[in-house]
């Protein structure tokens, strides 16, 4: 699994991280979840992308 969001020590900086084969699928998931979250939105799918999860 990716990691999508933000982390503690990068306060002003959204992160895709994706490996593998999948990274192509999970770099489209990615970029709607940082899309919504410059928007001040929350993405229905960060409790599983998050770090430290």
């Amino acid at each position: 699994m990716p990691y999508i969001g933000v982390h503690d020590n990068f306060k002003n900086s959204y992160f895709v991280l994706g490996f593998g084969g999948n990274g192509i699928t999970f770099s489209v998931t990615g970029m709607e979840m940082a899309s919504a979250f410059m928007k001040g939105k929350k993405h229905k799918l960060s409790e599983y992308f998050k770090f430290g999860r």
